[in-house]
């Protein structure tokens, strides 16, 4: 295990995050790191667009992208100290998704199916 990793999931365990969130922060920093092939240390804000870019042509979910955000950002801010990286670091918007309405067949299909008592 690299020094940045221990210290990495040490910093996250000092703030009491889950053993579930821990490993799935180390995972995502893991994939960015493997996406560029070098330490994170050693990629800056720029590496981070590309990877957000990436992410979002290979359409990942928007919590998996919200997930690696919240991942690089404790990265950056708490262990590695680069609070300045975290304004260019935007968090993805949840999509927003119109209601299922039945159409007037479907209705009149829902409503003779209740039992009438009266």
């Amino acid at each position: 295990m690299t020094p940045l990793r221990q210290r990495f999931i040490e910093d996250l365990q000092l703030r009491n995050r889950s053993e579930r969130t821990i490993e799935a922060y180390v995972r995502q920093v893991a994939r960015f790191a493997r996406h560029f092939g070098r330490s994170p240390e050693q990629l800056g804000p720029e590496q981070v667009r590309e990877y957000q870019l990436h992410l979002a042509a290979k359409k990942s979910s928007w919590s998996a992208f919200n997930q690696c955000v919240c991942a690089l950002r404790f990265l950056y801010g708490t262990t590695l100290g680069r609070s300045e990286y975290l304004e260019r670091l935007p968090y993805g918007r949840r999509p927003k998704r119109l209601p299922v309405v039945l159409s007037q067949k479907e209705a009149l299909e829902l409503l003779l199916c209740v039992e009438h008592r009266g």
